[in-house]
């Protein structure tokens, strides 16, 4: 708010070279006679405008008929006084006068003028009032002498008045930091311009706005709260503006402002409230009480919040190895026994993470073994094996994990005859201590001597079933016909007809040929050679494998799944290369083919490995892309053309300039350098 004072002043002149008053109440400038000049002291009493920000000022002056007339017009020299007072005794004329302030010009001859200051004056002078003067000179360091013996500018004030124009100096603002950590303090200093200012001190951040503190004089603390944070839920900082009301006479004079910036402290993370662990296959905690290795899931469950107004942004577990990213989530099997040890990350929308881990103990778990399982005739007693006997006993070796001792283990024997499909069940064998050891087990059931069996051993725990068969024979005959003459055996009972069985190993004088069910020889090697397979170097399998063809060596593999129309074939070496072939039927017409040619054949590594293709007969050939390369991968390809790195950033898109170019390729990056 401006205010517009008024002071009148009071008038003296001396000469430049005498401390005694030339005139005691006006203020002359030049020279009336030549040789003497003069110096006007313009003195302001009462005026004090310390600190106080000056607009305008007006100086209205009645000067008398003094000099040239009112059609001259006059320039009136400003300077300071070295003394604030209109008659300081002792003092010349010329050293009264201080430093140049500026000029304004008028007619100053027997009227009363109103001269509205600007310009360098103006600045001046407010400034030296500011300072808190109150004291001007009249003086002209040079005069020109006019034609009626005086100076051209000489001139005599008998009155002046000053008005001013001012507002009361505004404080502005600072901190001891812009930079604040929310929940640290920070001092903000009013810089006030006058001893009579008071200020309110606020701050406005995002949608904040609030007083810190009243009637402050020249300093306050100020500590922003950690709520704040949840203005930035998505960032680590933010800027707010300070602003500061100069009160003068309780009256708001101005508002002035700064800025800072606000950070979210480091300790402003996400927190895990908990971890929900439990067993995700229904029935192993109740059986076990506990995980089960390769059995047991985790059905995992993360509660997590943001903090200060973040929020969470992503989940991230890590169990050996695996990386789970939901807040709820199922693990794979659990494939190792001890202690498994789960990482909790969670980050919120600010970037920070909170971190836990829990561990789960897992028992070790196999299914069951069977080590050992065969069965003989014997006597009555099971004492003892008898050829003939129709007493059957049996030895079983094995073992079922134990799982926290809670694991189940049952083990049964069943036998029927060879020549039936159903089974029956014999007996039920003990399981001590989670480990099978039954030796010489004597069965309660009668073995014709004159049929086969088949014995089958049958352990069990609670998720596996495991199964062995054995057979038994007939009693040992020299030999013997079949009921209805159509069969014979030998060292047994005939027991099917339109057969020869032997009981005893058949050792024939020739070999029996391909054609006749044999193998046509008496070696291994030979007998491979004649089925068409392998030839090998003596019966040890030892030296080099050599697999004949007649198109090129080949290994041609019939799946199980289809044996009539799918076909994999290992190619060997043929002109430089070797391959490895997948045939959709037995033309070959349509195959894939990974080929890879020897440095002779194809000195390139470009075209050392390739994917070769045949459709309907038809070949297409496509380079297999690797480190060893001589050409890099192209772009198209999935590679980036290039060796080097800045090579390929150009090939990808990627350009560098000094600026940021006005236009360009859509799709491409620029690197500008900051």
């Amino acid at each position: 708010m401006a205010t517009t004072v008024s002071y009148s002043a009071s008038m003296r002149t001396r000469k430049t070279t005498s401390a005694s008053n030339y005139k005691s109440s006006a203020a002359s400038q030049g020279y009336y006679d030549l040789g003497t000049n003069l110096v006007g002291i313009v003195h302001f009493a009462g005026m004090d405008l310390t600190n106080k920000v000056i607009s305008a000022i007006r100086l209205t002056v009645t000067a008398a008929n003094a000099g040239l007339g009112a059609w001259k017009e006059k320039t009136v020299r400003v300077y300071q006084a070295n003394y604030q007072a209109a008659n300081q005794s002792g003092i010349t004329g010329l050293n009264y006068v201080g430093s140049f302030l500026g000029t304004f010009s008028g007619s100053f001859y027997s009227n009363t003028t109103n001269n509205d200051l600007s310009g360098a004056l103006l600045t001046n002078l407010a400034s030296y009032f500011a300072a808190g003067n109150n004291t001007i000179c009249l003086y002209n360091p040079s005069p020109t002498q006019s034609s009626q013996g005086y100076s051209d500018d000489y001139m005599q004030w008998n009155t002046c008045t000053i008005t001013v124009t001012y507002e009361e100096p505004s404080s502005q603002p600072t901190m001891s930091s812009y930079h604040i950590d929310m929940g640290s303090s920070v001092t903000i200093y009013t810089n006030r311009q006058s001893e009579a200012a008071t200020h309110t001190v606020r701050f406005s951040y995002f949608t904040i706005n609030q007083t810190i503190a009243t009637d402050v004089v020249d300093s306050v603390t100020w500590t922003p709260p950690l709520s704040l944070a949840a203005q930035t839920p998505n960032a680590t900082s933010g800027w707010g503006t300070l602003l500061c009301d100069t009160y003068i006479g309780g009256v708001l004079i101005s508002t002035k402002t700064c800025t800072f910036t606000l950070y979210v402290p480091a300790s402003i993370t996400p927190t895990i409230g908990s971890v929900t662990i439990a067993e995700a296959v229904p029935g192993i905690a109740s059986q076990f009480g506990c995980y089960v290795r390769t059995r047991s899931k985790l059905s995992v469950s993360i509660s997590a919040a943001g903090a200060q107004g973040s929020t969470i942004s992503s989940y991230r577990t890590t169990l050996n190895g695996t990386v789970y990213t939901a807040s709820s989530f199922t693990t794979d099997f659990l494939n190792t026994s001890g202690s498994n040890t789960l990482s909790f990350t969670v980050t919120d929308s600010r970037g920070r993470t909170a971190t836990t881990t829990q561990t789960v103990v897992v028992q070790a778990y196999s299914p069951p073994s069977l080590t050992r399982f065969s069965a003989e005739r014997c006597n009555a007693a099971g004492t003892a094996p008898q050829m003939d006997g129709t007493k059957v006993r049996f030895t079983a070796a094995g073992s079922v994990s134990a799982v926290n001792n809670r694991n189940t283990a049952i083990c049964k024997i069943f036998y029927k005859l060879s020549s039936a499909t159903a089974w029956t069940e014999a007996r039920t064998v003990t399981v001590s201590d989670y480990t099978l050891a039954a030796t010489n087990v004597l069965l309660s059931q009668t073995f014709s001597a004159l049929s086969s069996y088949d014995l089958r051993i049958r352990l069990q725990d609670y998720f596996y079933t495991i199964e062995q068969t054995v057979s038994i024979g007939t009693k040992q005959v020299m030999m013997d016909f079949y009921r209805d003459g159509s069969g014979v055996a030998f060292g047994k009972v005939a027991e099917q007809s339109g057969y020869v069985e032997f009981g005893w190993p058949v050792i024939l004088s020739s070999a029996l040929g391909v054609a006749s069910g044999g193998t046509g020889a008496t070696t291994a090697a030979d007998a491979i050679a004649n089925l068409g397979g392998v030839k090998k170097t003596g019966d040890t399998m030892t030296g080099n494998l050599n697999i004949q063809s007649s198109l090129y060596p080949s290994l041609y593999l019939v799946p199980t799944y289809n044996n009539t129309t799918n076909r994999v074939v290992f190619e060997g070496s043929y002109i430089g290369a070797a391959s490895f072939a997948a045939w959709e039927d037995g033309s070959g017409n349509n195959r894939r083919m990974l080929e890879v040619r020897t440095k002779a054949y194809q000195n390139s590594l470009d075209y050392a490995v390739l994917l070769r293709v045949a459709d309907n007969g038809s070949w297409s050939s496509y380079r297999v892309f690797h480190s060893g390369m001589d050409t890099p991968i192209p772009v198209g390809c999935g590679g980036t053309g290039s060796f080097y790195a800045k090579g390929a950033l150009n090939n990808l898109g990627v350009f560098y300039a000094d600026t940021l170019p006005a236009s360009g390729i859509d799709g491409q990056i620029c690197l500008v350098p900051v």
